[in-house]
């Protein structure tokens, strides 16, 4: 949106899953979601409002609250959006497919928004990272400390995280 000379860009209440961890938080990417994460000028996020959580159940340090953090793009699992009403301020493909991707944490069942003409054993396309998926349901691989939301209406996923995946079938469970 403009205003007064100035570019306001969305802000989005999320939930950032790495290897160990969950903060919840605000973010503010530089332009559009997707694009900006997968714009590799930029390896480091930024979020603000932050609340950290060891995912892990031996894990030696409680969460802790900071004003600012910055993140390692390339250790982001997945971003969570969790308002409905702001999943409409990101651009994604129109194709979509039922998808279920497993993590070291997490299955992540929803519709993977990929080119059409992605073969099922090859949908994530290279020149990207990060990738949409709607309707997500995140669950939980083992036992963690601090589980994530559940339902949420956008994923966006690292395909680098991903370490296997399928087409979802009706009525199958992740």
């Amino acid at each position: 949106m403009f205003g007064k000379g100035k570019i306001e860009l969305p802000t989005f209440r999320v939930e950032v899953v790495t290897a160990g961890l969950m903060l919840r938080a605000m973010f503010q990417p530089k332009g559009d979601l997707l694009i900006y994460l997968n714009d590799r000028r930029y390896d480091v996020t930024r979020l603000d409002d932050v609340e950290m959580f060891p995912i892990m159940p031996d894990a030696q340090v409680k969460g802790m609250k900071q004003g600012m953090m910055a993140v390692a793009k390339e250790h982001i699992t997945a971003i969570a959006l969790l308002e409905q009403e702001r999943v409409g301020n990101v651009m994604m493909l129109a194709a979509k497919r039922p998808f279920v991707a497993y993590t070291d944490w997490f299955a992540i069942q929803g519709d993977l928004h990929v080119n059409a003409d992605a073969r099922d054993d090859d949908v994530f396309d290279e020149t990207k990272d990060f990738f949409a998926i709607t309707d997500a349901a995140i669950y939980p691989l083992r036992a963690l400390r601090k589980a994530p939301t559940r339902k949420v209406p956008l994923v966006v996923l690292n395909r680098h995280a991903v370490y296997a995946y399928h087409p979802f079938q009706l009525g199958a469970q992740p």
